[in-house]
């Protein structure tokens, strides 16, 4: 069986649908410093969604790891 999965990663410019609470979230815990556990099932856009994250904190001035 042929794996179904793409192994290219998207770019933080690329579409990325309904997740602005999410970012929002995840940016004001940054900021305030906080420790945070995502959990989902694989393929559901984790690692994407803190890419985001960090770009948009990139831009002013943050620095993430």
């Amino acid at each position: 069986m042929r794996n179904p999965f793409c192994a290219t990663e998207l770019p933080v410019t690329a579409p990325f649908c309904d997740r602005e609470k999410e970012s929002e979230e995840l940016e004001s815990h940054a900021v305030n410093r906080a420790n945070v556990v995502l959990y989902s099932p694989r393929r559901y856009g984790k690692t994407s969604l803190v890419k985001r994250v960090q770009a948009r904190l990139a831009g002013k001035g943050t620095i993430t790891i």
